[in-house]
């Protein structure tokens, strides 16, 4: 379902680079009882709002002109009209057209990488009624809801999710170098081995139009980083303050035990406020063999995380910089999403990454020879 909002919301209606042209004309037409005139703006997602131009909109029409050295994302906004319009910019053809009213249903067409992401999002619609999803994820927020339940629907949902996945591998098999194909790979590039990456990077390294891609950018920078987060590699060493204001570094706690757990959590994440007590009890249980924790928070206000801390009966080394995703450790060690944990030995070498919750106790056992 996630998936499915993040291509609607996203991505819009896609627009493509099928057909090649030296530039990019939107030619669109909004509809509505108030609509005639006022300024048309078009705005690139990618460079935080910023504005790339500005237009007339004349008897409800408007027409941008120009040119852009990669495909990204942009929206189109109006004076006195709530909303936008969400479209992914390359150099082509497009047409638009929506009734100011519904903006989120702008029809664009233009090209046929907008019929094959079209496709996509209708086989992902089909998956969702099949599954159920919209009445269960309204049924698992429900105070009533019981745990078992609530159980039952994320098993639902995670079937659902196979399809959606296999769905998704097939349109990466068909369209590689596709600008949305690219933005999958940026945001699941720990899902395929490194040489794999390297080489679907290459890829589009040899096509023009992505030399200044921000998410070909964020794909390099990602394989680099992952490079040196291999089991054997040194782990990157920080330094951040615990509550108290008093500085602690990496290399003081896993120096101390035979392995150190990096946990990455934060106060206001749910997921890990429900594993905090199953890993207390690890930690009880293996802590006198040479198991140690620092917890790195990914909050951004100091009362919630120390209230957390508490709350959660935490008693290992917690440090913050509050930044919360712009965490600099969270940065150093590719957090995408917490819980995240990272084990390293007592030489300030990492073990493994990305321990599953229902592994970590006979991977210590394992390693810690219990």
């Amino acid at each position: 379902m996630k998936k499915l909002f993040f291509l609607a919301a996203v991505l819009g209606i896609f627009a493509c680079t099928a057909t090649k042209h030296d530039g990019y004309t939107i030619e669109g037409t909004i509809t509505g009882d108030s609509v005639s005139t006022g300024k048309v703006y078009l705005s690139n997602l990618s460079r935080a709002e910023s504005i790339m131009d500005t237009v007339d909109l004349k008897d409800g029409k408007f027409i941008f002109e120009g040119k852009v050295a990669t495909p990204e994302n942009y929206a189109i906004t109006f004076d006195g009209i709530k909303g936008r319009i969400i479209l992914f910019l390359d150099n082509s053809q497009i047409k638009i057209e929506a009734a100011a009213e519904e903006l989120d249903k702008a029809v664009i067409t233009g090209s046929v990488t907008n019929d094959l992401v079209l496709g996509l999002i209708k086989q992902h619609e089909e998956i969702a009624a099949k599954f159920g999803l919209d009445s269960l994820m309204k049924e698992y927020q429900m105070k009533e809801t019981t745990q078992a339940r609530r159980d039952s629907i994320i098993a639902i949902y995670d079937s659902s999710d196979v399809e959606v996945k296999k769905v998704d591998s097939l349109f990466l098999v068909t369209n590689p170098t596709s600008p949305y194909s690219l933005i999958q790979y940026a945001r699941t590039v720990e899902d395929y081995p490194i040489a794999e990456m390297e080489a679907k990077l290459a890829a589009f390294k040899a096509l023009p139009e992505f030399a200044a891609n921000r998410y070909m950018k964020e794909l390099e920078e990602s394989i680099t980083t992952l490079k040196g987060l291999e089991p054997g590699m040194k782990a990157p060493e920080f330094t951040l303050n615990d509550p108290k204001g008093n500085p602690v570094s990496l290399s003081s706690v896993y120096s101390q035990n035979k392995i150190t757990m990096v946990d990455f959590w934060a106060g206001w994440c749910g997921p890990c406020r429900r594993f905090n007590p199953i890993l207390t009890g690890i930690y009880k249980q293996f802590n006198k063999a040479g198991f140690g924790i620092l917890g790195v928070s990914l909050d951004k206000e100091a009362e919630s995380w120390n209230k957390a801390i508490a709350d959660d009966k935490l008693v290992w080394a917690q440090v913050s910089d509050l930044q919360y995703w712009d965490s600099a450790p969270a940065k150093l060690y590719h957090v995408r999403s917490i819980p995240h944990n990272i084990f390293i030995d007592q030489n300030g070498n990492i073990v493994k990454r990305k321990v599953a919750e229902k592994e970590i106790v006979s991977f210590l056992k394992e390693y810690l020879g219990k």
